[in-house]
């Protein structure tokens, strides 16, 4: 399980410069980055897109984490759905980028449930 996490959270730090990248190459100035960005610009769609998804992913890092570490601690065995959920949420990003709205909120949907399984099992076991 703590390979997961570890997985978890490089994904976040590959998701995090995307964003960036995408719209360095796009045209965004440098400086627009290190500003406190007050002047509002017009971003590239792919950048927009990948800067929502990357909320989404860091909304669902507040449960995620908290459940693996009780795992882990209650020696509960939730990896395949924390397995299914990080393949779902990196599935996400992908749809989410190309504009695939559809299969988009159904892995989504995939990943809370993903949630709510570990969510059941903890809580199983704590009674």
């Amino acid at each position: 399980m703590a390979d997961l996490l570890l997985l978890t959270l490089l994904f976040y730090f590959i998701q995090l410069p995307l964003p960036i990248i995408v719209g360095r190459i796009n045209g965004v100035p440098g400086s627009y980055y290190t500003s406190s960005r007050d002047d509002i610009i017009k971003l590239p769609v792919l950048s927009s897109r990948l800067i929502r998804a990357h909320n989404n992913f860091k909304e669902s890092l507040f449960i995620f984490i908290p459940l693996s570490l009780l795992s882990i601690i209650t020696n509960i065995d939730v990896v395949t759905a924390a397995t299914l959920w990080l393949a779902a949420r990196i599935t996400y990003v992908f749809l989410y980028s190309i504009g695939a709205n559809k299969m988009r909120t159904f892995f989504w949907i995939v990943s809370i449930i993903c949630l709510i399984d570990m969510g059941i099992r903890l809580f199983k076991h704590a009674l």
